[in-house]
């Protein structure tokens, strides 16, 4: 008797799915880094402008480099969609270069240029895990976690780029606050995402154990 495991369809969703199952570690430890972004924010002082950027660019290039090592793995088990990773990680990592190596950090112009580069990132993130969850719902339990990072990703964008639109100076100023937010929230989520593909992943090594022995 053999047991076959519900991950093996062989279809690109299936591909899709194991990918993120065996990339679950990075998944909380990157809300483990937006845990640490949202404590770092709120500790430092509103109007330590050269502060808080570079703790965006640590957390920018950090999820960049986890997003291209996975891609890299995934792309040498000729997995599906592990450009999409290797995309973001590029992204990740050109955002945080560009906010760190700029220069007159203290300027207003660099702050809106910052601002600029969060809204972008915020964006093309949010793009890419909404459309992650879309393509992996029939695959995994818990999509709707990835969909929701994706979608504050996006509201985050939208609220600074509005405030920015309406209230520049306000917005630099106060904008710690509301990326601390996002931090927490995105955080919470993407550890839950994370230790339900662990859990995914440990039933699928369970099945294809069993399945060897049968054989």
């Amino acid at each position: 008797m053999s047991f076959a495991s519900p991950f093996s369809t062989g279809s690109a969703y299936a591909r899709g799915s194991a990918l993120l199952r065996r990339n679950w570690g990075w998944i909380v430890f990157r809300g483990a880094l937006a845990l640490l972004l949202g404590v770092v924010t709120i500790l430092f002082p509103l109007n330590a402008l050269f502060a808080f950027t570079l703790v965006f660019a640590a957390y920018a290039g950090a999820d960049g480099i986890l997003s291209l090592i996975a891609g890299v793995r995934g792309a040498t088990k000729k997995e599906d969609r592990w450009w999409a990773m290797v995309l973001r990680g590029v992204i990740g990592i050109a955002a945080a270069v560009a906010v760190a190596l700029m220069p007159e950090l203290a300027t207003l112009s660099y702050a809106l240029v910052t601002l600029g580069v969060l809204i972008a990132w915020a964006f093309l993130t949010g793009a890419f895990e909404i459309a992650a969850a879309i393509r992996l719902r029939k695959e995994i339990k818990g999509e709707w976690l990835l969909g929701i990072s994706g979608a504050l990703s996006i509201l985050l964008g939208v609220w600074v780029w509005a405030m920015l639109w309406l209230y520049p100076i306000a917005s630099i100023l106060s904008v710690a606050w509301v990326i601390a937010a996002w931090a927490f929230f995105a955080g919470f989520t993407l550890i839950s995402l994370g230790i339900r593909l662990k859990r995914l992943q440990a039933v699928e090594n369970g099945l294809e154990s069993r399945s060897d022995e049968t054989k």
